[in-house]
């Protein structure tokens, strides 16, 4: 059977209708870090395709031999795991560009000719029809002879957009789209040729072409056969290729002992780790779920009913149908003891690149070291200057066009760096131009900037000097012809948990005497061996600040595996609870790209086992009574199931201005706050743990279950993480109010010779204080110097008085 299907794909292949590739350009990365999700699904019936009603579609090119290898190696992949599926389970996928990352319509001019998308098919889906549905405009100014909008699937012809000067408004036009060209990763390319009469030029604003953000992509779908083997972990949970916010079922016992939550959480934040920017959801079941897949944890004995009693000689990973719906996978992390459970996470969080090609495997010791401070993987290095190179790769710094479009480098730093008096960071670019009389240079630049904040502008070509250009004669320095090096300063403050460094190409062609045409495709980079150095900064700020848990899940990820944090839960934790730790856990690893091996679970009456660490305390108001004392340094109390405003004195509200004058101007003011926290409300309150100086207490508390799982949900969303300040958040969906009323405190450490500085900075009282200090010293001496030289002068004219 699986032959009779290889044969039937490769002839399908055969047959397919492409145009031979026009450009081997990279897709227009999309920016962002908030990517769209796919559209819900609804399962139909295999339909008949209507005609396309546009200019030279697909199905109307002619046939081509062109293809790429990875898609002749994806066509015998999915030939081979055709075999047996049935066609009355195929599924539509509906999602406009706007769901695939076009934050607005695809423009294109002269200068900027390629607009982009790229997304993803899963593994175990078969695309079998699809279909574009595009609308826009193009400029009336266009001639329709030589101007086109050419759309390519993995650089495979789609079809061709013609402008039509009496209707510069198009669609809705409709291209199908041949099957065999979908892959696992996919780029849809959009490119504007333009012409006019008279000479052309690329940067003339009248020649445009613009693909609405509306456009829908249709893609039919049916299910592959499940492949249960542990090394494609971790699929067929995630798929990398698919680029949206990740739902992965838990099935637990009731119980929710300790050591199997722990197991579990290391389990969720690898899972965070791989889904990185996307997010993860862990909703937490105590069955099987009817369909899908799940992942289930606990010792063997425990196991839900519906699996059987699988044998187990020791910490085991199972991949083993869904007992409900066999293309549905359950992943069984289990062990004949809780111990073994944990060892059994700590396979997959540690050792998943040596997981077998079986569903099966008995899982060895593994020893993890103990990691050190601020030694996150995702962190970049503080001790030294870092190469671009080293956080993206080479191709997302290259850029095609007089205006490529943002190159964007997204770094991750401990958001707790200080530096002595303000010294700025610096940001070592190198980048490149092309050579020869290509580019106007007085009218080009590259701009650079930083979480959307401009910091400076280059030329493109520097003028040579005359040295340079004499050495550039006789063959001396020519290594680096073409290359343009800069180094700028990025303010401190600039740089915080999650960032951004953003480079914009701006070039401009030159004109050519006798109306000659200049090259229409240009390439423009930023040298991976550019550099940022942020070795001047040390470790230590002042807290409650929240902020620094939304972007960097600071300070508990100081370590990467959460060895100086524990979690409080309820003695008898619900699921909700439980799939909030979950979360929390999948979102300390995603900023991290570590498992939390190190973490400890409590109840509210063993947190003295822990005094000594970070805290999180998820609970609910209803059973918060045993964890009310651990907001003891906080201005907020909980009472009868209610979260107000503590006493506060006069003088602690005097002596806060002392010690953060510029909380007066801020928005954070302490209002007096008193709620209930039900219907879907939330509360993160952060505070100096009463357990021990220096240590942190977040306390996530809701009234009810939703209300938690927004509030984990946020920390993981970027459109929400400038919103969350202070000391307090108050959360109902995405509506955010943040306060700030708890005492300060310090977190970190400085050498001795930047104490001063550090305990002067920012607080112009001290700085009042110790200069008025100073002068009375300083007058003091002055007056006792005055003092003594007055008396000398006596004894001198008394002992003249006396010999005269």
């Amino acid at each position: 059977m699986k032959m009779v299907s290889l044969i039937a794909l490769l002839v399908f292949a055969t047959g397919a209708q492409a145009a031979p590739i026009a450009s081997k350009a990279p897709a227009h990365q999309p920016t962002g870090s908030d990517l769209p999700p796919l559209p819900a699904a609804a399962p139909v019936a295999p339909a008949a395709q209507p005609s396309a009603q546009a200019v030279d579609p697909a199905s109307a090119a002619p046939a081509s031999d062109a293809g790429s290898a990875s898609n002749a190696d994806a066509i015998l992949d999915n030939a081979e795991n055709a075999a047996g599926v049935g066609t009355d389970v195929a599924t539509v996928h509906t999602y406009s560009l706007q769901e695939l990352g076009a934050q607005s319509a695809l423009t294109m001019r002269g200068a900027a000719p390629l607009q982009g998308l790229q997304f993803g098919i899963p593994a175990d889906q078969l695309v079998t029809s699809a279909r574009l549905v595009v609308s826009g405009a193009m400029s009336p100014n266009l001639q329709p002879d030589n101007s086109a909008v050419t759309i390519t699937l993995n650089e495979q012809y789609i079809g061709t957009l013609r402008p039509d000067p009496t209707h510069p408004a198009f669609g809705p036009l409709s291209f199908d789209i041949n099957p065999i060209f979908f892959v696992s990763g996919n780029r849809l390319n959009f490119n504007f040729a333009s012409g006019s009469k008279g000479c052309a030029d690329p940067t003339n604003g009248l020649q445009w072409a613009s693909v609405s953000e509306h456009s829908q992509l249709q893609i039919t779908t049916i299910p592959l056969p499940p492949r249960r083997q542990l090394a494609r972990l971790p699929q067929p949970f995630f798929d990398k290729t698919v680029r949206q916010k990740v739902v992965i079922p838990f099935v637990l016992a009731q119980t929710f002992d300790p050591e199997v939550l722990k197991a579990s959480g290391i389990i969720a934040s690898w899972f965070g780790q791989q889904t990185d920017f996307r997010g993860v959801n862990f909703p937490v079941f105590s069955t099987i779920p009817q369909t899908g897949n799940a992942i289930v944890v606990g010792v063997a004995d425990e196991l839900p009913a519906a699996l059987g009693r699988p044998s187990v000689s020791g910490p085991t990973l199972m991949e083993v149908a869904n007992p409900s719906d066999p293309n549905g996978t359950v992943l069984l992390v289990t062990g004949r003891d809780r111990d073994e459970v944990i060892t059994a996470s700590k396979g997959i969080g540690f050792g998943s690149s040596a997981l077998p090609v079986a569903s099966r495997m008995d899982v060895a010791p593994i020893d993890v070291a103990p990691r050190l401070a601020n030694d996150a993987p995702s962190f970049i290095p503080t001790s030294r200057p870092v190469r671009l190179g080293e956080l993206v790769p080479v191709s997302a710094l290259q850029g095609e066009g007089y205006t490529p479009g943002v190159l964007s480098v997204p770094f991750r730093v401990s958001p707790d760096l200080y530096t002595w008096r303000d010294r700025p960071y610096k940001l070592n670019v190198r980048f490149r131009a092309p050579d020869g009389p290509i580019l106007d240079v007085a009218r080009s630049h590259l701009d650079v900037g930083i979480n959307n904040t401009y910091l400076q502008s280059y030329s493109l070509r520097e003028q040579s000097s005359v040295v340079d250009q004499l050495l550039h004669r006789v063959g001396v320095g020519t290594q680096n012809a073409g290359v343009e090096q800069h180094t700028l300063t990025i303010p401190p403050w600039m740089v915080f948990g999650q960032d951004q460094l953003q480079f914009y190409f701006d070039a401009a062609p030159l004109a050519q005497p006798g109306c000659r045409p200049g090259p229409s495709l240009i390439h423009m980079s930023v040298d991976p061996d550019s550099t940022i150095d942020l070795s001047n900064a040390y470790h230590i700020t002042r807290m409650p600040n929240l902020a620094y848990m939304a972007s960097a899940g600071y300070p508990f990820t100081t370590y990467a595996d959460l060895s100086r944090s524990a979690v409080v839960l309820p003695d008898h934790p619900n699921g909700t609870v439980v799939s909030a730790y979950l979360d929390l856990m999948g979102f300390m690893g995603a900023t991290t790209w570590y498992p939390v091996s190190g973490v400890d679970i409590v109840s509210a009456d063993h947190v003295s086992d822990v005094a000594d660490r970070n805290l999180i305390v998820l609970s609910t108001l209803s059973n918060s009574a045993d964890v009310s004392a651990l907001l003891a340094n906080s201005a907020y109390q909980i009472s009868d199931g209610r979260l107000h405003m503590g006493l506060r004195s006069t003088l602690s509200g005097v002596w806060n201005i002392f010690q953060d004058p510029m909380s007066v101007m801020s928005n954070t003011h302490p209002t007096e706050v008193e709620t209930t926290l039900s219907g879907g409300v939330g509360a993160m309150v952060e505070a100096e743990s009463p357990l021990a100086s220096g240590r942190t207490v977040l306390a996530l508390l809701s009234g009810d279950g939703q209300g938690l799982d927004n509030l984990v949900q946020i920390l993981g969303q970027r459109k929400n993480q400038a919103k969350v300040q202070g000391d307090l958040v108050l959360a109902h969906g995405d509506d955010l109010t943040s306060y700030r009323s708890s005492p300060l405190y310090t977190v970190g450490t400085v050498p001795l010779w930047l104490i001063p500085d550090w305990y002067m900075h920012n607080h112009p009282f001290r700085v009042i204080v110790v200069g008025l200090a100073g002068c009375l010293l300083v007058v003091a001496v002055l007056v006792r110097a005055l003092f003594r030289h007055a008396m000398f002068r006596r004894r001198q004219l008394q002992e003249e008085r006396q010999k005269s």
